[in-house]
């Protein structure tokens, strides 16, 4: 049964675009290149990026679709990764493994989202980091993307409650101007996280 994941993305056009988060890229060349997982990686513009940047990646989406254009990005770019299709509660996460865990924009319902939170953590080695870039709770009503669903939006205490195993490198609220594709266009309230275990 096709998802609504996969019926966003099948069209011609990269829905996010093909370039990477800018975030997640100026967080990604400050650190030594090693092993990242991205969940929710839809077409893979992040973890083409990291591959192209020298990192062992590791991705996974429950869009079959998503995988399929992130294989013709990895040709057109000429880099491979790891990319899974399974549901969230599917993917079994390796306890320790992974200097970074991108979460670009994977914004789950409140229980859903506390049990990826500390997946995350537990598969970090130490010294990992966790990446992450979303839409903050005042984006509620902008049509520039995310969820109009209040508690799938993030605020300071929310990442601060999830991730209290970690070091808290960054965390910032900001508002920017959004050219990420169709899906992700005009003024945008985002919040930004790096975390150290």
């Amino acid at each position: 049964m096709e998802s609504i994941w996969d019926i966003r993305y099948n069209t011609d056009s990269f829905v996010y675009g093909k370039d990477p988060n800018g975030f997640f890229t100026t967080s990604l060349e400050r650190l030594t290149p090693g092993r990242i997982l991205l969940p929710g990686e839809g077409e893979g513009r992040n973890a083409v990026y990291a591959a192209t940047m020298g990192w062992e990646v590791d991705a996974f989406d429950q869009s079959g679709m998503a995988r399929e254009k992130a294989r013709s990005l990895m040709q057109e770019k000429g880099v491979y990764f790891n990319y899974q299709v399974c549901k969230l509660a599917d993917y079994s996460f390796i306890k320790e493994h992974y200097d970074v865990i991108g979460l670009v924009y994977f914004h789950v319902p409140p229980p859903i989202r506390k049990m990826l939170h500390r997946n995350a953590v537990e598969a970090l080695k130490p010294g990992g980091r966790v990446i992450l870039e979303g839409f903050h709770t005042s984006q509620l009503g902008n049509p520039s993307g995310g969820p109009q669903v209040l508690d799938m939006l993030f605020d300071k205490n929310t990442l601060l409650d999830d991730f209290q195993a970690l070091n808290h490198e960054i965390l910032e609220e900001v508002m920017v101007n959004l050219e990420e594709g169709p899906a992700h266009k005009g003024p945008a309230n985002l919040i930004r996280y790096i975390g150290k275990k």
